[in-house]
């Protein structure tokens, strides 16, 4: 018996990363879940739903641009025809935006990341809650980052979104409470290939190469002085072991269990990288 048995859960961003790794073990603890991500529902089949399918799960894919109301309308629209409800709401979708300064970054840059961060969970919650709040139950599981309690340099616009996620997650608890449900955030590690994307981006910010076969390497190979909250340590010649999709999926499981009933308004770091 699955800690989520008969459960109907949104993940969005489930192509790739956390919201992949979220979707998965949704599925596993007996979640029926909809896919959502902007790839073609094809891929996302291939990629996701019939893996869930293959283990006797049940999934939904559909494309869809989360920043896009109409999208979003009928994304909630097809997964309540397809499974009769919703009970749990994951947003995982975000971008990670410019590696650039603010005084040459322009509007357009800065509106596409705080867009693609933030309205999609405005938008996503705005057309999910209604349901939660006609059945008297619901779990909103946000997905923030360590950079949404601290500065991340050259990267305003996205950690002004993480920021940003963390106050809507806290006022959205206090406005839903009453309606028996929960809004918690995560702030995940990271996975490959965003920690790819984001080194590629600082490589060019500074004019150098970018070595991705290196990169690779450092990420998958720790070594024996990765360790939990390394950062912590640096002066002992450790480093961070790192917190990646699989820890995240973990809090999101208990986020959306009956074990995480009366907890909400919380905002989770997975990992020690930040302990605040």
């Amino acid at each position: 018996m699955g800690r989520l048995d008969g459960k109907v859960a949104i993940v969005t961003g489930a192509g790739r990363g956390h919201g992949e790794a979220v979707a998965l073990r949704f599925a596993a603890e007996g979640a029926a879940v909809a896919l959502c991500d902007v790839i073609a529902a094809e891929q996302l089949e291939e990629r996701v739903g019939n893996r869930i399918r293959a283990h006797g799960g049940q999934a939904l894919c559909l494309r869809t641009d989360v920043s896009q109301e109409d999208d979003v309308s009928r994304m909630v629209e097809d997964t309540l025809s397809c499974f009769g409800t919703v009970d749990i709401l994951v947003n995982v979708v975000g971008i990670a935006g410019p590696t650039e300064d603010v005084w040459t970054m322009s509007l357009a840059s800065w509106r596409t990341t705080l867009t693609v961060n933030l309205d999609s969970m405005f938008l996503c919650c705005k057309y999910a809650l209604p349901e939660m709040i006609r059945k008297q139950y619901g779990r909103v599981i946000n997905f923030s980052s360590g950079t949404g309690k601290q500065p991340l340099s050259h990267r305003t616009p996205y950690a002004t979104s993480k920021m940003g996620v963390i106050g809507f997650t806290r006022t959205l608890a206090a406005d839903v409470g009453r309606y028996n449900i929960t809004v918690n955030a995560i702030c995940p590690g990271t996975h490959e290939e965003r920690t790819m994307e984001l080194e590629r981006a600082r490589a060019a910010y500074r004019g150098a190469e970018f070595d991705e076969e290196g990169a690779r390497r450092r990420y998958r190979e720790r070594g024996p002085k990765a360790v939990i909250a390394g950062r912590w340590c640096a002066d002992e010649g450790f480093v961070e072991k790192g917190s990646g999709s699989e820890d995240a999926a973990g809090i999101a499981v208990f986020l959306a269990s009956d074990d995480a009933a009366n907890m909400s308004g919380q905002d989770i770091n997975s990992g020690g990288w930040v302990m605040w």
